[in-house]
């Protein structure tokens, strides 16, 4: 079954916080999946490097999609290719 969710991000450059983080369900094949978008939300306010580590310890069950799970733990890259990408300018 295919899952498509799109995940607005915002990181504060001299913390590492995620200042905003927004998700929206686009192809989601049951009833329950549109509920977990709110989910995302409970990562604001915590480093986004931790992101991995969060999300698998804390995001389980019916208030959050294991589909999503995936697109938010790949957030703790986001200061690796931040530093990496200012290194190259």
């Amino acid at each position: 079954m295919i899952h498509e969710y799109t995940v607005d991000a915002t990181v504060d450059p001299a913390t590492g916080l995620f200042t905003a983080l927004e998700a929206a369900g686009r192809v989601l094949p049951w009833s329950e999946c549109p509920g977990a978008v709110a989910s995302a939300r409970r990562l604001v306010g915590t480093p986004a490097a931790d992101a991995r580590r969060l999300v698998s310890a804390e995001f389980a069950g019916v208030t959050t999609c294991t589909h999503l799970n995936d697109t938010l733990r790949a957030l703790a890259d986001v200061p690796a290719l931040a530093a990496a990408r200012g290194r190259k300018r």
